[in-house]
């Protein structure tokens, strides 16, 4: 009997395993793999806090996981999964943080920069927001973060990023 269990569970494993590498990933990684392997920090408008980026590969280049710290404030640190979402057949994004909160959201390339669309609920409704990046020099990148309104787009911040030496 345990001989039949430990080869029915190699069996599965193998047949997963194969089934894996059936589904390639089809990410476009290319406009965020300049941020891969390193940090970025950017102070919000208020000047008092700070927040910084780390990223890194994970799991064979098939993710990009972002891990970020608030400092200067009430603690607050969160984390991205970067990835190709096979069903949506897009680059998406997985957030969770601190505070209890998980987004889920799309990765599109536009002219004006990486845009990361998402819609979530809050106990007010649902709400709509985006944030922009845009690359400022070698060393640097802009981050738009804007929520819709009913009269449309309204920013509320904006951050510089620059790499942390």
């Amino acid at each position: 009997m345990l001989r039949w269990t430990t080869a029915l569970l190699a069996g599965m494993l193998f047949g997963l395993a194969g089934l894996s590498a059936q589904s390639p990933s089809a990410a476009d990684f290319r406009p965020m793999e300049a941020l891969v392997g390193t940090c970025w920090i950017g102070t919000f408008p208020d000047g008092k806090r700070t927040d910084e980026h780390c990223f890194e590969w994970v799991f064979d280049r098939k993710f990009i996981r972002d891990r970020h710290v608030v400092r200067g404030g009430p603690s607050y640190q969160g984390e991205t999964l970067y990835g190709w979402d096979v069903e949506a057949r897009k680059l998406s994004w997985w957030y969770w943080s601190s505070d209890g909160t998980m987004m889920v959201g799309r990765v599109e390339y536009t002219p004006d920069g990486i845009v990361f669309p998402s819609r979530f609920t809050t106990p007010g409704g649902e709400v709509e927001i985006k944030a922009v990046w845009d690359r400022v020099g070698k060393d640097g990148y802009r981050v738009a973060q804007s929520q819709k309104t009913a009269t449309g787009w309204k920013s509320l911040w904006t951050m510089e990023m620059s790499r942390k030496p």
